[in-house]
């Protein structure tokens, strides 16, 4: 089973940024995604293919760059519709490449759809490949980390919302890694459709704005209807780090085919200025952003002890004052 990997980037001026990007160049994505396409060189895995709305102004971002290491480009035939200020407004046209690279894959490819933010260190493992082809779908799921940040009851609600039906066992799966067959992907688009349409119309009451929540609940339901899945975070195939969150220690993510770094994207677009993807120079930078992530979430506790501190005894004077 051959692999096509593809990232979206969608371009558009007048909508709200992404909540993670701090950087407001467009074309900051394109710079990500040629450090992810250096990555994917080295350890063997296909070329990169950046799915656009824009393909003209993705090939300036190249100017530089020699053109045996550029990803192939090519054009989104965008139809869904959303509001401009939507969070993760980009991240919903995913729904139109999937539905796009459903109707282009042969039968013998898969289609590993990843996030531009991202860099690969080790090839997939063959067995997880063949075990994802068996089953249709392999897909990351993050539900350990979303329910505690969130609390498992919004999260859940959130999802049986949009798919307007109980769940047997909900799960949140992120938008950063998604291995897919394309007889999967037939069955997949069509719900996750369905499901967008329901999560736009319901999107006051929803806690959660995104790709994940209207692919999750179609994962989730299509699931609970007797469709395999493969859940590739415990086989390591993905990992999401954010610099100084104590989630997992940092040398787990050293054995992860691929990182997520939704916060690191100033540490992607530096590493995409070298001609090759270099693993120990990226882990130096990691470790010294991680570091440095551990200090500020430290200053940042200090602080609301301090502050609980300076309340309890603002309070304790007004007792005081009361009484007297």
């Amino acid at each position: 089973m051959k692999l096509f990997p593809c990232t979206l980037v969608y371009l558009d001026e007048d909508a709200a940024p992404g909540p993670n990007s701090t950087n407001r160049d467009p074309l900051s994505y394109v710079t990500q995604a040629l450090c992810l396409n250096n990555s994917l060189r080295r350890v063997g895995l296909p070329m990169l293919t950046i799915v656009t709305n824009a393909p003209e102004r993705v090939a300036q971002r190249f100017a530089g760059t020699p053109p045996e290491h550029w990803p192939a480009v090519t054009k989104l035939a965008a139809t869904i519709e959303l509001p401009k200020n939507m969070p993760f407004y980009a991240a919903h046209f995913k729904l139109d490449l999937m539905d796009q690279v459903a109707a282009s894959l042969p039968d013998d490819t898969m289609m590993l759809l990843l996030d531009a933010d991202m860099v690969a260190l080790l090839p997939l493992d063959r067995s997880l490949i063949d075990r994802c082809a068996e089953a249709g779908i392999g897909a990351f799921d993050i539900s350990d980390q979303v329910f505690p940040a969130y609390g498992s009851e919004s999260v859940v609600a959130d999802l049986e919302i949009v798919a307007d039906r109980r769940l047997r066992n909900p799960r949140w799966y992120g938008g950063e890694f998604l291995l897919a067959t394309p007889a999967s992907l037939r069955r997949l688009v069509p719900r996750a459709r369905a499901y967008y349409a329901r999560y736009l119309s319901e999107s006051a009451r929803l806690e959660h704005h995104g790709d994940e929540a209207f692919i999750s609940a179609a994962l989730n339901t299509l699931v609970d209807e007797g469709q395999p899945l493969v859940e590739v975070g415990a086989y390591q195939a993905v990992g999401r780090h954010w610099a100084g969150n104590n989630y997992r220690d940092v040398r787990w993510f050293r054995c992860c085919s691929f990182v997520h770094l939704p916060g690191g994207k100033a540490l992607l677009e530096r590493e995409a200025r070298f001609v090759d993807f270099a693993p120990d120079r990226f882990w130096r930078h990691l470790r010294v952003a991680h570091l440095r992530g551990r200090a500020r979430h430290a200053l940042k506790r200090i602080a609301r002890v301090l502050n609980c501190s300076r309340l309890a005894m603002w309070s304790a004077f007004a007792i005081r004052g009361a009484k007297g």
